[in-house]
């Protein structure tokens, strides 16, 4: 198979291919709807990032919609946790302990599930989200994209995300679109300022 054909998937990426994180902007984000249509080939994740809303004033309810077109395929994953013994030792090193745990996280088991069942349980209705802990945006030369997403589904069980497709667009409410690097451009302010009271607390006891 040649280099071209091959299929551009998270678990699949060619050597070389550009990756962004998007932790900036969805870290702590709650996917509260998963829409998807077969015939459309499409799927929406609705996000409200209650801190971006409020730092950037955007009105009460406001939401950002991740919008996937052509969408190839859309996965879901958990991670069966290895029975085995495993403990650290006290007083292991800091660098030490991230060893340790990366080796005992290297041993557990990803099993898939199905999306269907998945994006029916995420549902603000009955207050069952999809808390955001981290997400990197792939692309392809050709334009095609892979996103991974990993997070808490309803606070409690860890779940991995997986898709892709022609295209990603990211709009608000009220149906205004913004680029990856302007929507991530709004975390980093938030997550720049966030640092800066921290700063301020420490040195004098009070926020700036």
């Amino acid at each position: 198979m040649s280099e071209s054909d091959q299929i551009f998937d998270w678990l699949n990426l060619p050597d070389g291919a550009a990756s962004v994180s998007l932790w900036n902007s969805l870290h702590d984000a709650y996917a509260v709807s998963i829409r998807s249509s077969l015939l459309a080939r499409s799927v929406s994740l609705f996000c409200e990032i209650e801190h971006l809303r409020l730092f950037h004033n955007f009105p009460e309810g406001w939401q950002f919609i991740l919008n996937l077109e052509e969408v190839q395929s859309a996965r879901i994953a958990r991670y069966a946790v290895w029975p085995g013994e495993f403990s650290i030792p006290k007083g292991t090193s800091r660098a030490e302990e991230s060893r340790m745990i990366a080796e005992y996280q290297s041993k557990w088991r990803e099993e898939s599930l199905t999306w269907a069942d998945f994006e029916a349980k995420v549902t603000s209705e009955e207050e069952q989200v999809f808390d955001i802990s981290n997400a990197t945006l792939a692309a392809s030369a050709e334009g095609t994209v892979a996103l991974q997403i990993c997070g808490n589904l309803n606070h409690a069980t860890y779940r991995v995300i997986f898709l892709r497709a022609q295209r990603m667009t990211i709009s608000g409410s009220d149906g205004q679109t913004f680029a990856v690097d302007q929507f991530l451009s709004f975390g980093a302010a938030y997550w720049e300022a966030f640092s800066r009271r921290g700063k301020a607390i420490a040195e004098t006891g009070k926020p700036d």
